[in-house]
């Protein structure tokens, strides 16, 4: 295999679409949140990034960046650079092959891979898409409950479209978050209509002061990788095709 990888079209190809795709893994014991979150060990995030499951193997190391600069890719070279940060016991990636069109489910995939490979970890995972329509997938792998995985489109009229597993409100019980706080940050789960809930916001207060990525001074490191066939093929249908 070569450093481009399984790609079939050109590297300045454009990119269609833009969205958010990221997980998180808070190891135990947990960090107290007082505590904030530590600088990035570019090291400890190298080895992170060479091990997730959708990266083949890591090519180069772009450099440290905020997260608030943000990144949205241009062009196919673009899908190659993944963030990837390690502070303390919080591990965070944000990688484009875990953007969907509703068949592959890669975050469920690589949240429950992740879950497996740290016991007792909390993991939360979640990728939209938008390419005119939006698509919308998460996963949340908490001790002690059955994973939860939404997937579907948000504008779809029929919700009974919509895919979700595992008990959602019980998992936000244990970690702490009530009706009333999820409701005053617009997020309220509604068991009646899942379309309808802003999932990337529930993760984001299970996970807590341990959110990285929407913290303006947290830095992340940047790599070029080669992904897996797998999740190339999953990119092009995703991010490349008309």
């Amino acid at each position: 295999m070569t450093e481009n990888g399984s790609w079939t079209c050109p590297s300045q190809a454009r990119v269609r679409g833009a969205g958010r795709y990221t997980i998180t893994v808070v190891l135990p014991p947990f960090p107290d949140p007082s505590d904030g979150l530590p600088p990035n060990d570019p090291h400890a995030a190298r080895e992170f990034a060479g091990s997730f499951g959708t990266v083949d193997g890591v090519l180069e190391y772009q450099g440290e960046r905020n997260i608030s600069d943000g990144f949205s890719p241009a062009t196919r070279d673009d899908l190659d650079r993944i963030q990837v940060g390690r502070w303390g016991n919080v591990l965070g990636v944000s990688d484009p092959a875990l953007a969907d069109g509703g068949h592959s489910w890669p975050v469920l995939e690589q949240v429950r891979n992740l879950a497996e490979r740290f016991p007792g970890a909390k993991v939360i995972g979640g990728a939209v898409v938008d390419r005119g329509e939006t698509h919308e997938e998460a996963a949340w792998a908490v001790p002690g409950f059955e994973l939860v995985h939404s997937e579907g489109w948000p504008s779809e009229a029929d919700t009974s479209r919509w895919t979700l597993t595992g008990d959602p409100q019980a998992v936000l019980e244990a970690c702490g978050i009530t009706a009333r706080e999820a409701k005053e940050a617009d997020v309220a789960y509604d068991p009646d209509d899942p379309a309808s809930t802003y999932w990337g916001g529930l993760g984001e207060l299970i996970l807590g002061a341990h959110r990285p990525w929407r913290r303006r001074r947290v830095r992340t490191s940047v790599f070029t990788v080669r992904h897996t066939h797998s999740a190339t093929d999953l990119m092009e249908e995703v991010w490349l095709s008309d």
